[in-house]
């Protein structure tokens, strides 16, 4: 049925309407002119009934205040065939468990970050490895946690999975399941490999291609689901939108992290593998940056409850750094060149490895510069907007971004010898862990107070 328009007055009548007549309070129905600057709002007890209401945010000017933002899930919006709807103060938990969407894995994806960073501080103190291993046990505990709720939530709500897949509010969050796993990986090569046999790197090297092989169909066939299921709003965009690539761009990531420990036969193709998906994760990021910065110059900010994604914008460019400097110390501990290959054209085979690592370094400062940059505007934007933004599961993107923007400051610390460098990556190290608390303590709040894995409170709200 399409919508039809309540009349109400215009914006100026509306600010002075206790001074105009009654009768003179119908204005038209809005216009192309006027449209962009108003939202629409739909009242729950008059379906199908909608009026225009005026954006009262500056910040959100000429956009719509309920914005579709993928990241954001401030509007409830409920399901008609949602039994749980109709008496929302009595729910079971069987019946909660019906909200638990992919987004919970975020959660565990940062949590994978924070031991991934506390394994690489060069400042080792006392107990900090047993930390790491720690909350790497920890990670792995939730994540099994979280992975089995998730399958009892598709097997007692039958048709969620379709639902969760081709909705992108909840879609967009598949990656964080498949990220979570990429920092377990990591992790294993820090706090497993040194405490297990040989047996454990042959695993890793079968895990890595699996892991490449899924996060290359994802990325191929989850944005293709994307371009035929659901027709995005481009003024809505957000650096959320490059998710679905996230996965694969970290083959890099775990190349780096994992083909120090492997032969030169089986390090060689990692590193190529590692190179060549990290420069598809960073160009499809370019892509989206061109679309992401001119959505913020033309429709501003996003909405305060989506801010927390702008942090994504930090992680392509911070994880590219990081892994660039992997992959080239990788090639100079494998001793690739020139005992197991040779480049054809260059007569002094043993330069190869320096060249990579001075090419790396300088490419890694290149990125890190953008990277801060994205940081500072996101970090600005949440500052002005954390006191009226209430907990939700993209608060996650403080963390997991800056992950990599961290190890990458440290890795470029330590291969310039700067001790102050590594010494801010440091305490940008220990600023992440307690924030991880904290957003986990917000977490477990929102569960408890009915914030979230509620009717109308999480991704699935959306259609």
């Amino acid at each position: 049925m399409p919508a039809t328009y309540e009349r109400f007055p215009s914006r100026e009548r509306f600010l002075t309407h206790s001074r105009v007549p009654t009768h003179e309070r119908v204005p038209p129905v809005p216009t192309y002119e006027n449209f962009p600057s108003i939202n629409l709002t739909t009242f729950s007890n008059q379906p199908g009934i909608v009026r225009p209401s005026w954006t009262s945010s500056p910040s959100n000017h000429g956009v719509f205040e309920e914005e579709t933002d993928l990241e954001a899930s401030s509007v409830p919006l409920y399901n008609d065939d949602d039994k749980s709807n109709h008496n929302p103060e009595n729910l079971s938990w069987s019946e909660r468990l019906k909200h638990f969407t992919f987004a919970w894995f975020a959660c565990t994806m940062s949590t994978g970050g924070i031991a991934f960073v506390v394994s690489v501080i060069p400042n080792r103190l006392n107990g900090l490895t047993e930390l790491g291993t720690a909350i790497f046990v920890f990670n792995i505990i939730l994540f099994v946690s979280f992975t089995i709720l998730m399958i009892t939530r598709f097997i007692m709500h039958p048709g969620t999975l379709k639902h969760s897949l081709a909705n992108p509010h909840e879609g967009f969050f598949f990656a964080t399941f498949w990220l979570s796993l990429a920092t377990m990986f990591t992790n294993t090569t820090a706090y497993g490999i040194p405490n297990s046999g040989p047996w454990l790197v042959e695993a890793l090297w079968i895990a890595f291609w699996v892991y490449t092989a899924c996060t290359t169909l994802i990325a191929i066939f989850y944005y293709h689901v994307l371009f035929t299921v659901k027709k995005l709003v481009i003024t809505n965009v957000l650096p959320g939108w490059v998710l679905p690539i996230f996965p694969a761009m970290l083959v890099g990531t775990l190349a780096s992290a994992i083909a120090k420990f492997q032969p030169a036969h089986r390090a060689l193709p990692m590193v190529v593998a590692g190179l060549a998906y990290q420069g598809l994760g960073m160009m499809v990021a370019m892509m989206m940056y061109g679309l992401y910065f001119g959505r913020l110059l033309t429709s501003g900010l996003p909405a305060e409850a989506s801010r927390p994604a702008m942090f994504i914008a930090v992680g392509p460019p911070a994880f590219t750094a990081l892994a660039l400097i992997g992959m080239a110390q990788d090639v100079v501990i494998t001793e690739i060149f020139p005992n197991y290959i040779e480049l054809n054209g260059i007569i002094d085979q043993t330069l190869i490895p320096a060249i990579f690592q001075l090419l790396a370094l300088l490419s890694a400062i290149f990125l890190w510069v953008f990277a801060f940059w994205c940081f500072g505007i996101a970090a600005v934007a949440n500052i002005e907007a954390i006191p009226r933004n209430d907990f939700h599961l993209n608060w996650y993107a403080y963390v997991f971004p800056n992950v990599g923007f961290t190890i990458a400051t440290i890795q470029i610390g330590v291969r310039l010898d700067s001790p102050a460098i590594t010494t801010v990556g440091t305490f940008m190290a220990a600023f992440l862990f307690f924030l991880l608390l904290l957003i986990m303590f917000c977490h477990i709040k929102a569960v408890v107070k009915r914030g979230i894995m509620w009717p109308g409170k999480d991704e699935d709200a959306h259609h």
